[in-house]
């Protein structure tokens, strides 16, 4: 009889880890997203990518504002490094602008954002969309995540451009490369940004797709690298990155002002990266998915969202 209940406690202090481990990091979770292949276990088939996806956008959508800022303030730190690298390796190589060799470092923020697991605007068009798309969470909760998120990265990519304009960072020829740098940004016009954007939204979102369907930190480094290498090479613009560049010249130029930059450069960017990632990645993902809109894969989630819950509705239902 004692052996029984001792049996009987053992399964319930197994269920109980289970569920805690669930809860703490859900992309490692079997429940919540499968962590091997089924067919082969280093190679995830597509349903089950989707699977890892919905898990973290899930993860994501229940995060809280203070958490969303800080690590989004974070991220905004990050992508300073990518402006410094252009600038460093651009003005070693003497390149007119950042080439080959100048943007070698391109995805060194990129890099710290994936593996740190911080939270990037353009990472957040592709994650919690599909989710959305599938009814299964909010738009009133996604529109949350990204002004949190986009208002953090912002005063992240301010406040580390003010550092590297004011302090003692850059050398005489370093500092007149970076001015070149956001010169040229800033005098490129409104549809050419808009336009590149969409690209550099579109590749940064196919990123974070292929980021999950790599097993190991190897995979996740080569795909982030050379996507974003890509990003950097074309000259296509991302809103934080780029944003950088721009604040930087109002910094350290006495004719360029900070504020008229967000009408006439940030928001080109902004809406660019959000158009291609949302369109070309997620949308078509979700589109080629709906064949098993019927999948047990979406019961954990709970019911999908009625129209107007779907639509304003913060709260999401209760999860199987």
């Amino acid at each position: 009889m004692v052996r029984e209940a001792n049996i009987a406690r053992d399964d319930l202090n197994e269920d109980a880890d289970e569920a805690e481990k669930a809860r703490r990091d859900p992309e490692e979770s079997l429940d919540n997203a499968p962590s091997d292949g089924s067919t082969i276990r280093d190679f995830f088939s597509f349903e089950e990518i989707f699977a890892r996806v919905l898990s973290v956008a899930d993860h994501e959508l229940d995060a809280t504002n203070r958490y969303l800022f800080w690590s989004g303030l974070g991220a905004g730190g990050a992508l300073g490094l990518t402006f410094l690298a252009r600038v460093i390796f651009a003005e070693t190589a003497h390149e007119a602008t950042p080439g080959v060799v100048g943007n070698l470092l391109y995805p060194v923020g990129f890099l710290i954002i994936v593996l740190g697991r911080y939270q990037l605007f353009t990472e957040n068009t592709l994650t919690p969309v599909v989710l959305v798309l599938t009814k299964l969470a909010s738009v009133a909760n996604l529109a949350r995540l990204w002004l949190v998120v986009l208002v953090a990265n912002m005063v992240g990519a301010v406040g580390v451009a003010a550092l590297l304009a004011y302090f003692d960072v850059l050398d005489a020829p370093r500092l007149e490369k970076a001015i070149e740098i956001g010169r040229h940004a800033h005098e490129t016009g409104w549809f050419k940004i808009f336009s590149k954007a969409i690209i550099a939204g579109w590749i940064v979102a196919a990123m974070v797709w292929l980021v999950h369907a790599c097993k190991d930190t190897v995979s996740r480094i080569l795909v982030v690298w050379l996507l974003m290498y890509f990003i950097g090479v074309g000259a296509f613009f991302h809103v934080i990155t780029s944003s950088v560049e721009v604040f930087f010249l109002a910094f350290r130029e006495s004719d360029v002002d900070l504020l008229p930059l967000f009408p006439e450069f940030v928001l080109p960017v902004l809406l660019g990266n959000t158009i291609g990632g949302v369109t070309f990645v997620a949308v078509l993902n979700y589109a080629l998915f709906a064949e098993h809109k019927d999948s047990r894969l979406f019961e954990r989630y709970g019911e999908r969202l009625n129209w107007r819950d779907w639509l304003i509705g913060i709260e999401k239902k209760h999860r199987h």
